[in-house]
């Protein structure tokens, strides 16, 4: 009996040692869920926070689209210098940091008829432009890369799936990269889809240099109505040295650019600060933008009975302009970029908007 007294004593003691251990298994199961639960409220809660701050960010990013849009409406109903467009013009200024509440809007609008338009390559058809490819070939000679790259830009945008010899490049080079690829075989949409043609690669440093110094002479528009002229008015020196044989040597004269302050895009910063000193600058009068092709041409002054460039080449108008609008706070940064066509009555048309890519 004592015996069994006993070993009931030590068998109730036992049960209460597992009942405790049970209780506090169930109170550490219950922490770590309320634990976790609440972590993912916090997370959710977090998630939902930088997603109004990224839906606010960009609102701001629209309105800031929305204010360039309306300089250059009122740019265009001015009229101002025989309805030229030029680096006098008020959208070609910086627009300053804003504050609006916890962040800040900045951006500048940028004139992309000042560049060589990469979709000129092609006709209708979708076959070479001999003129246009020339042109590119001089740009690139300007630049100091490698002509012929041109040939992989033209078979990028040409409809043929025939590589140019001997430098060219179709779907069979592009299918053998990691990751595997095809070849546009149509025309550029943005800027940076140089960045998949062959020699220009992000990848290999060479070739990324050589697209950080292409970058700022060229653009992607759209060819409606033919090719796009390019505005003498706010093309680069490089870009007016390559347009024609005449007037190679003649693009840092001939330029509207007081500095070499085009060379920060798609950087806004400075971008429109025209002032003809320090290590940058490339003339020392003051230029006034041209308000005909007669002008461009008389000061050109190439030779009697030269032609400057072939017709259509050269305006001093245009009708594509590319807003950059960056909005910082609260820890993000977003940069839009939307490429706006405007029309003769100064109302912009957008033709495509992107967020932090060319």
């Amino acid at each position: 009996m004592q015996y069994c007294a006993q070993y009931l004593v030590r068998l109730r003691a036992r049960q209460r040692g597992v009942a405790i251990i049970t209780a506090l298994l169930i109170v550490a199961l219950g922490t770590i869920t309320v634990v976790a639960i609440t972590a993912q409220q916090q997370l959710d809660i977090q998630r939902e926070r930088n997603e109004a701050t990224i839906q606010t960010a960009r609102a701001f990013a629209i309105s800031g689209e929305r204010f360039a849009a309306a300089l250059l409406f009122r740019d265009k109903e001015a009229g101002d210098r025989n309805n030229s467009d030029s680096l006098d013009d008020d959208w070609a200024l910086t627009i300053p940091p804003i504050p609006i509440d916890d962040m800040g809007l900045q951006g500048c609008v940028v004139d992309m008829q000042g560049r060589f338009n990469l979709n000129n390559l092609v006709d209708a058809e979708g076959n070479a432009s001999p003129l246009h490819v020339t042109q590119l070939k001089n740009l690139l000679a300007e630049l100091n890369i490698d002509q012929s790259k041109s040939e992989a830009i033209i078979d990028w945008v040409d409809t043929d799936f025939n590589a140019t010899v001997p430098d060219g490049a179709e779907d069979d080079y592009y299918s053998g990269l990691t990751p595997a690829y095809r070849a546009s075989n149509g025309p550029f949409v943005m800027v940076s889809e140089l960045q998949l043609v062959k020699g220009f690669s992000p990848a290999i440093p060479a070739e990324k240099e050589d697209y950080d110094l292409l970058v700022p002479h060229v653009a992607a528009l759209p060819l409606i109505n033919g090719p796009t002229a390019v505005n003498v008015n706010t093309a680069t020196p490089e870009v007016i040295s390559a347009m024609s044989g005449p007037l190679q040597n003649l693009g840092t004269t001939l330029t509207r650019w007081d500095s070499t302050a085009y060379e920060d895009y798609p950087e806004c910063e400075n971008i429109f600060d025209l002032t003809a000193e320090g290590p940058d600058a490339i003339a020392i009068d003051d230029k006034e933008p041209f308000e005909s092709l007669t002008l461009f041409e008389a000061e050109a002054a190439v030779g009697s009975g030269v032609e400057v460039a072939p017709p259509g080449v050269l305006s001093v108008t245009s009708n594509y302009y590319q807003v950059r609008i960056d909005v910082i706070g609260e820890g993000i940064a977003v940069s839009q970029y939307t490429l706006f066509e405007r029309l003769d009555s100064g109302q912009t048309r957008i033709v495509f908007r992107s967020r932090d890519t060319l």
